[in-house]
């Protein structure tokens, strides 16, 4: 048997795994494992080529919106290494809700995955809920990279900037409204909703204030308000109640309580002042019942509106209130008859207030006849239903009058009853004339009458009435009708203190006279005040003796009282002695515990004594503020051992009830304090090892010695950082001399070099050793010699070192860099020392109105404790024409508290110039082949060939031009230079036909562009095509051209037009004499010229010429017939001249014979011979 062993390596995304299988040969068949793992290998080898990349991590977000919420997306790439450029964008239109909608990423070969960093923006928009998508691509896609899943992630910004309102009140704080009568009115109430109006919200209000339940006058009292979505105003009406209850103005106030649905209610706008203005006016009469004798004549009833029992106004008064009234009587002789016991004196039965008017009177008369008769009644009733204006009927409505019992005509005299409801007191301090004793005539008061009065002493005093009062006695006169008559007095004053004495009062039945009786109560004992302070006046006195004293012994609070005037009796003054603590002297801030005593206490004085003094203990342990007082006063004083016959007015305190005595700093023992309860700044020594801080501790009262001892506690967010490398020392104590007020507790700050956040300690004052005592703070005592709220303070050492951190790039990304479009930049940012607290940072690329790079802007976070970060700028690839563009990378503070920055914070990067900043220069597509006639004469024919210079036009540039085939004469020019300026776009280049006499098929001829200049290039649409369309359309003479013809004949030619006749054209003719002429009459001529016309479609005419017959003997002899100026599109070409022979004639050359004639010649001379 062997054994195999097979090593089987793949590569997978996590990296490289290899498996050891054993196999073993057995019967030569692996094992079912053995395969299981040989197809996996085989799997991880198969997908081990691709490479993908996919969001890792968090891909679900939700968010505040914040100046400081950053995102992290990290983007992770499995599989084979690559390197990866990643873009993420968010899906669909840039809402303004991120500083970028875009970031890109480097993910290289030798990494596995990167994070960008997506900010949110911070505005003032309101804003519900909002969800974003960001999606990941490629920039650019590759077979062998693929996207993975996740591909997107979703950011959730919660609703911000008060999406669901601000709710308030949007009119005036103050409404006034009037009470309806008889039908209810409503207080319209505009409330508005500001800011967002995102989703359903309720507003909870309830009305409260007024002298009553707030229901009782406005519905409803409390309730809800519901604004649906989008609505930003709505109008709610509360109704105004007529409640008919006599009312003064009304005050309610309508407050805003509570609010669902997300949305806030403005504070400062949360309530509106209703004011119901005064209503429902009382009317009624003055009083029930009236008894009246029958000799009163006229009975006056008041009738009474706005006022209540106790006259004070209540309800409108404002407009005319009237209500009638009826009269009720019956048939008996206990009932009055009206007309016949009295009469009505009003001049209509209808009561009329006119405005600010509380009282009208109604009078009847009262017949007054001499029969006896019993009490007759009768009843006058105001009728609600006649009420108008605004006003209630109120009980009394009814009034009942009695005319009394009558016929003693001349009255029956008697005390008036009124003086027995109460004693009869007249007050001789106050009182010099006294008319308030009368004797009432009842019955008739016919005639005059009289009588006589006298008044006694009802007491053991021997001394004369006339002492106190004048006159003693007197003779009392009612004259006829006269029901009332008084007894005037006239009271003695003096400065003798007296008791209270009683006097009798009485009318002598036997001294009568004028017919009239004297009934009972014909006696009246009445008094005279006590006087003069009989029973003493308390005063403080003297008021310089009220004084604080302090001694080794203890210290006191000395007051002296007196007596002043009469000392008659035992007298009780009852005393309050309050401590109130610095500042508003105010009961109720008085503080109990600081006397040895109780607060309040009693002082006996024995009659005859007039001063007295008191030393009140104060307590070792209480602590006496500076500016604190105690507030003495008199509470009452009273009668121990005499019981008056009336109410005295003594003993009674005098005007100064209340003294209050300051206690200043000599005095004083408390408060210890610091001076200020603000947290102490102090910063780490730079330039020395330690430095010493003094905190101010101050006390306000200085008597005797105090030693306060202290300590330091760390405290703060992050106590543990604080030890004694920081501060020191960490307890102690301060010495208050007696006298002194001031001292201070010295703190050493130390210096290092460690990073450091605020470190914040707790200086507290623990505890007091005084000569007396030991208080320690905190402890619960009734008196505590703590200032307040000033008893520890902070000690904040500022963060140091740079707790935060140094921000920069890194030297190795710091620049500077030249990129073409499309590449990208990492950039690294480090931060240097501390890394205790988040920091953020934002980076932004100058100009900052660039859209070059994939995350022009953004805000990154750091965390504590990290330290670097990486971003990427990823060049857009926008198609743009660009020359060398100069950006910058900026680093700046993002935190709330600045972030410290380091030197390198700016980086250049310069995007190369691309897209043919300088143009690509090339036929315009649509003007590629022109066609042109030939010139001829006049008509010039010209082909224009615009070129232009797409992508950029930045500088000057030029573009060569030739025409293919170069040797022509058929065109002008046949090249040239094509020159555009900075910004130009667009030129021309104009080729001319020339004109010749050469019938020509078309002829097609190339330009071309070439060698460019200034950086641009040539197109693809580099060449164009002029072709000159055919021309010079021939006119000829066909064969023959030479004709010979005899003398009398005619020489016959055909002139012929090859081309194009779709016009019609002419060509003149003419003859040219040769050896024939016209003038020898050889031929007869055309003239000057003769025209051929050829019509439309017409190609050939005859030309025939005679040839005159003569005598004379002439040889070949010969003239011409020449085609010229053809019109149109034709020329006279080649065959343009025919030529006629006229064939010799008449024996030209004669006829030959010898002449019979001899001629003599000489040797070596010429001869002739004709």
């Amino acid at each position: 048997m062997h054994n195999m062993r097979v090593t089987v390596s793949a590569r997978a995304a996590g990296g490289v795994h290899r498996t050891r299988m054993s196999m073993s040969s057995g019967l030569g068949m692996p094992s079912a494992c053995l395969l299981v793992n040989l197809l996996l290998a085989l799997f991880i080898s198969f997908t081990s080529g691709e490479t993908e990349v996919k969001f890792t991590g968090q891909t679900e977000f939700v968010v505040h919106e914040t100046s400081t919420t950053v995102i992290r997306l990290v983007i992770e790439r499995t599989g084979e290494p690559a390197n990866i450029t990643a873009i993420v964008s968010i899906y669909g239109e840039n809402t303004g809700d991120f500083f970028d909608t875009y970031a890109a990423t480097y993910i290289p070969d030798t990494e596995t995955n990167r994070t960008v960093y997506i900010s949110v923006c911070d505005d003032d928009l309101p804003e519900a809920d909002e969800m974003f998508i960001f999606y990941l691509t490629l920039q650019k896609p590759s077979a062998g990279i693929k996207l993975g899943s996740p591909r997107s992630v979703t950011v959730t910004v919660l609703s911000n900037d008060n999406a669901f309102g601000i709710i308030s009140f949007n009119m005036s704080a103050l409404i006034t409204v009037n009470e309806p009568r008889g039908r209810n009115e409503f207080v319209p109430l505009t409330l508005i909703r500001e800011k967002g109006t995102y989703g359903t919200v309720t507003v909870t209000f309830e009305v409260e204030g007024g002298p009553n339940p707030a229901e009782e006058d406005l519905s409803p009292a409390k309730g809800n308000i519901t604004f649906p979505p989008g609505r930003a105003v709505l109008i709610y009406n509360l109704t105004v109640l007529d409640d008919q209850i006599p009312e003064n103005d009304e005050i309610f106030n309508v407050h805003l309580r509570s609010v669902e649905g997300g949305a806030e209610i403005n504070t400062t706008r949360n309530t509106v002042q209703i004011t119901i203005k005064k209503n429902d006016s009382p009317v009624r009469f003055s009083q029930s019942a009236f008894m009246v004798p029958e000799e009163a004549d006229v009975l006056t009833i008041q009738v009474v509106r706005g006022k209540d029992d106790s006259g004070k106004l209540i309800g409108s008064d404002e407009y005319e209130v009237s209500v009638c009234y009826i009269i009720i009587t019956g048939n008996s002789t206990a009932h009055a008859q009206l007309n016949l016991d009295f009469l009505d004196l009003q001049p209509n039965m209808t009561i009329v207030f006119p405005s600010q008017v509380h009282e009208s009177d109604m009078k009847f008369k009262i017949f007054d006849d001499a029969i006896p008769e019993i009490a007759e009644t009768f009843q006058i009733m105001l009728l609600k239903d006649t009420l108008q204006g605004d006003a209630v009927l109120i009980s009394p409505s009814i009034v009942h009058v009695t005319i009394k019992p009558n016929d003693k005509p001349y009255g029956v005299l008697s005390i008036n009853s009124v003086l027995f409801a109460q004693v009869v007191i007249i007050d001789e301090d106050q009182t010099s004339r006294f008319e308030g004793i009368t004797v009432a005539r009842n019955g008739g008061t016919h005639g005059n009458v009289s009588v006589t009065w006298i008044i006694t002493r009802n007491s053991s005093d021997p001394s004369p009435v006339t002492a106190d009062i004048t006159p003693a006695s007197g003779v009392l006169h009612f004259a006829q009708g006269q029901m009332l008559a008084s007894l005037p007095l006239n009271i003695i004053s003096d400065d003798f203190p007296e008791e209270a004495e009683p006097y009798l009062l009485r009318i002598l039945a036997d001294t009568l006279q004028g017919g009239a009786e004297v009934s009972e109560p014909a006696e009246l004992l009445f008094y005279i005040q006590d006087s003069d302070d009989i029973y003493g006046l308390m005063e403080f006195y003297p008021l310089e003796n009220q004084r604080i004293e302090s001694n080794p012994t203890g210290r006191f609070l000395s007051l002296s009282f007196a007596r002043q005037r009469g000392t008659v009796g035992v007298v009780r003054l009852v005393y309050i002695v309050l401590y109130v603590p610095a500042g508003t002297v105010d009961l109720e801030r008085a503080k109990d515990g600081i006397l040895n005593v109780s607060g309040r206490g009693i002082l006996i004085f024995p009659e005859g004594k007039r001063q007295d003094s008191l030393n009140l203990p104060i307590r070792n342990d209480a602590f006496l503020q500076n500016g604190a007082h105690f507030l003495i006063q008199m509470e009452r004083v009273e009668l121990v051992n005499i019981i008056p016959p009336i109410p005295s007015i003594s003993p009674r305190l005098g005007e100064i009830r209340n003294i209050s005595l300051r206690i200043t700093p000599d005095i004083a023992n408390g408060e210890i304090g610091f001076t200020s309860n603000l947290p102490i700044i102090l910063h780490e020594p730079e330039n020395s090892t330690a430095t010493m801080v003094s905190i101010a501790l101050h006390r306000d009262g200085t008597d005797g010695q105090a030693t306060v001892f202290w300590s330091l506690k760390p405290s703060g967010l992050n106590p543990k950082a604080v030890t004694y490398d920081d501060l020191s020392p960490f307890n102690g104590s301060v010495l208050f001399l007696s006298g002194q007020s001031d001292t201070t507790i010295n703190i050493t700050v130390k210096a290092d070099d460690i990073p450091e956040m605020n470190e914040t300690v707790t200086l507290t004052l623990d505890r007091v050793e005084t000569e007396r005592f030991v208080v320690y703070f905190g402890v619960s005592v009734e008196n505590e010699i703590l200032k307040t709220g000033f008893t520890s303070c902070e000690l904040i050492i500022m963060e140091n070192d740079d707790p935060g951190g140094v921000f920069e790039f890194s030297s190795s990304s710091r620049g500077p860099y030249t990129i073409k479009e499309g590449e990208s930049v990492e950039l690294q940012i480090v931060r240097s020392k501390g890394t205790l607290i988040k920091q953020f940072l934002r980076y932004t690329v100058e100009p900052r109105d660039s859209n070059e790079f994939y995350g022009n802007t953004g805000i990154l976070e750091f965390k504590p404790g990290e330290r670097e970060i990486v971003i990427t700028l990823l060049t857009r690839m926008d198609g743009v024409p660009e020359l060398d563009e100069f950006y910058s990378v900026v680093l700046s503070s993002h935190s709330e508290l600045p972030s410290k920055l380091g030197t390198a914070t700016r980086v250049n990067i310069t995007i190369l110039k691309n897209d043919d900043p300088h143009g690509v220069i090339q036929f315009l597509p649509d003007e590629l082949a022109v066609s042109i006639n030939e010139s001829k004469g006049e008509a010039v024919y010209a082909a224009a060939y615009r070129i232009v210079r797409n992508q950029g036009n930045y500088g000057n540039v030029s573009v060569s031009w030739v025409v293919e085939p170069v040797s022509t004469n058929d065109i002008y020019p046949v090249q040239g230079t094509v020159f555009f300026g900075n910004q130009e776009f667009s030129k021309t280049i104009t080729i001319y036909s020339l004109p010749d006499e050469l019938p020509e098929e078309m002829e097609v001829f190339t330009i071309s562009l070439v060698n460019t200049t200034g950086g641009a290039r040539v197109g693809n649409t580099s060449s164009a095509v002029l072709q000159i369309t055919r021309n010079d359309d021939p006119i000829y003479f066909s064969d023959p051209v030479v004709v010979k013809v005899q003398e009398g004949d005619f020489a016959h030619f055909t002139v012929l037009r090859n081309g194009s006749a779709d016009v019609a054209i002419t060509v003149l003719y003419a003859t040219v004499d040769g050896g024939a002429t016209v003038e020898d009459g050889d031929f007869i001529s055309s003239g000057r010229s003769e025209a051929l016309v050829f019509d439309v479609g017409e190609r050939e005419h005859k030309i025939s010429v005679f040839i005159s017959e003569d005598d004379t003997p002439e040889t070949d002899e010969t003239f011409y017939i020449i085609l010229f100026n053809s019109t149109g599109d034709t020329v006279v070409y080649r065959a343009g001249m025919a030529t006629v022979v006229i064939e010799a004639n008449d024996d030209p050359n004669g006829i030959f014979s010898l002449e019979p004639v001899d001629k003599s010649v000489e040797e070596g001379k010429t001869n002739v011979f004709l």
